[in-house]
């Protein structure tokens, strides 16, 4: 694409981020006390918080105008796949197990899926019209870098997880475009 976001397109997409990284605050935030690996409940607890940071860095670039929906109106879901994979990562797991189970599907597939789609955004960014929006999502991107390093060291330190919950994951975003649904929408 060559041709930049129009700044409805704009705010829909960063709705979208918003969204994603508000309900990922919410979710992790509400399992991390049910954890029993208490490395995964600490992690959990730390990504929780910068998911709620990134949605706040994402709210502060949405579009301001006149015939444009405020930040609240922007922020919706990029579908219901993202809720309900975002509902099976807060489920209580079996133990242990069940929350090395979560960091690897938290590593391995929502985490590198909202890579891929901050990092397609930045891809088709304009440099008259983004500049804004490109320091916003590197800073993102790098943020969510960091809390993935993270995890992988607390992943290393214990034993493999069974990735089961990891590829449903990965079907559910595969099939709903990506953690923040297709970068344009069709129309």
């Amino acid at each position: 694409m060559t041709t930049p976001l129009t700044l409805h397109q704009s705010a829909d997409l960063l709705g979208r981020y918003r969204y994603a990284e508000l309900a990922a605050f919410e979710r992790l935030g509400r399992r991390a006390p049910a954890c029993s690996h208490a490395g995964v409940a600490a992690f959990l607890s730390e990504a929780s918080l910068a998911h709620a940071w990134r949605a706040r860095l994402v709210e502060e670039r949405l579009p301001v105008s006149v015939g444009l929906p405020d930040a609240a109106a922007s922020t919706r879901s990029p579908g219901s796949f993202l809720d309900e994979a975002l509902d099976e990562l807060a489920a209580p797991g079996a133990g242990a197990e069940g929350d090395l189970e979560l960091l690897d599907a938290l590593l391995g597939a929502l985490y590198p899926s909202m890579l891929a789609g901050y990092a397609a955004r930045l891809e088709i960014a304009s440099p008259s019209a983004d500049p804004p929006v490109v320091l916003a999502l590197g800073r993102a991107a790098a943020d969510l870098e960091r809390v993935t390093s993270a995890g992988l060291r607390l992943a290393a330190s214990g034993p493999p997880a069974p990735g089961a919950l990891r590829g449903r994951l990965e079907a559910k975003l595969e099939a709903g475009g990506g953690a923040f649904g297709p970068l344009l929408r069709p129309r």
